[in-house]
């Protein structure tokens, strides 16, 4: 109960961060890894629980109609997302998985795969929640598509990790969400296209 509080808090003061943040991780993508038992980096059961529940409560209280904050909201799921991983970040265990074939980063999602997941979450989630989350899902494809049509990429390699940052958000979001086991069942395949982190690009 904790570790849960302390980690809605802090997910709570990443609002504040830079909105240019808002629906983008690429280390969602690591956070669907890491929930295999046979993850080089499992996360420990409890601290899954925390981010589990923290991203429920979270998205259980969505902005009002007259706020219409759902930036702010996306920034305190990014938050969440980011503290999970926080402990490990600089261990020798998660710089050679990122330096591994074994990284992999989402360059597209499978709309009938990540519809799939989401009925997966109805199951087990409130109906506020679940709408909160579809909406945030909703609004990172929105925004990775007007990315996709309006930026200039400096090369095909930048375009596939500008992108697959996104994807990794919603993958992050939507596995937490899911049936208290399921996670340990879903890889990242699962929501579609996705390439080594290297081809990507990705560093870090």
């Amino acid at each position: 109960m904790r570790y849960f509080l302390v980690l809605l808090a802090c997910g709570a003061a990443c609002v504040s961060a830079s909105p240019a943040l808002a629906f983008k991780n690429i280390e969602g993508c690591d956070i669907v890894a890491f929930a295999s038992p046979s993850s080089p980096v499992p996360i420990a059961p409890e601290r899954w629980q925390a981010y589990a529940q923290a991203a429920a409560s979270l998205l259980e209280n969505p902005p009002s109609k007259a706020t219409n904050d759902w930036r702010g909201l996306a920034l305190g799921l990014f938050g969440l997302q980011k503290d999970l991983l926080a402990p490990d970040r600089g261990s020798k265990a998660y710089q050679g998985y990122l330096a591994s074939d074994s990284c992999r980063v989402l360059v597209k999602l499978n709309a009938g795969s990540v519809e799939a997941l989401l009925d997966e979450v109805g199951q087990s989630t409130s109906g506020d929640a679940m709408a909160a989350l579809r909406h945030l899902v909703d609004a990172a494809r929105k925004q990775m598509d007007n990315l996709d049509r309006a930026a200039r990429f400096r090369s095909g390699q930048d375009r596939k990790l500008s992108l697959a940052a996104y994807n990794c958000f919603v993958a992050g979001a939507i596995v937490a969400l899911l049936p208290p086991e399921r996670p340990k069942a879903v890889a990242l395949e699962d929501f579609g296209e996705t390439v080594t982190c290297k081809d990507a690009g990705r560093t870090e």
